[in-house]
């Protein structure tokens, strides 16, 4: 028959195999707490603020970007016009309509159009440059608006310039 060695004894430990755990006093059990199930839900209460405002961040940003490359569109198509030899009236309601509404339709007056030969490209002029400009100060609000909730608007007023050489 095998004799059976007590674990105590296979592992190396010091003492007789006969001796036991019983000697030493055990801890007390710690009690588990149970009522730790809205813990998860103050921590989102406080988290969910911050997460609320950067989330609306980044889509009021995108938004505030998407209105910016629109009239950066529109001014762009509007030198275009110039460079060709349109009117200035031509030209301003042009960077207006192709600006897809980022800039209000009376705000044609507001899209400055300069050259030499008084914001028109002519065969006198051509060569030289036609410029475009608008500046958003001058939409309602004061620029590009950007509402994040929680938080004060931020207004954005870059100038959008397109500059083409005459080609007429």
């Amino acid at each position: 028959m095998r004799q059976r060695i007590p674990a105590r004894a296979r592992d190396g430990e010091r003492g007789s195999p006969t001796s036991s755990r019983g000697s030493r006093p055990k801890p007390p059990k710690r009690k588990r707490l149970h009522r730790e199930g809205g813990a998860s839900a103050v921590e989102l209460a406080l988290l969910f603020p911050v997460l609320a405002i950067f989330l609306f961040g980044i889509i009021e940003f995108g938004v505030a970007f998407l209105q910016v490359q629109s009239i950066r569109t529109g001014v762009r198509e509007g030198g275009r016009m110039a460079a060709v030899g349109a009117q200035v009236a031509t030209t301003q309601q042009k960077t207006v309509t192709a600006s897809v509404g980022s800039i209000p339709s009376g705000q044609a007056s507001n899209v400055q159009v300069q050259s030499n030969q008084g914001g028109r490209c002519t065969p006198q002029n051509i060569g030289s440059d036609v410029t475009v400009i608008y500046d958003t100060a001058n939409l309602p609000g004061g620029g590009v608006l950007v509402r994040i909730p929680l938080l004060s608007d931020i207004v954005l007023n870059p100038v959008i310039k397109a500059s083409f050489r005459c080609e007429v």
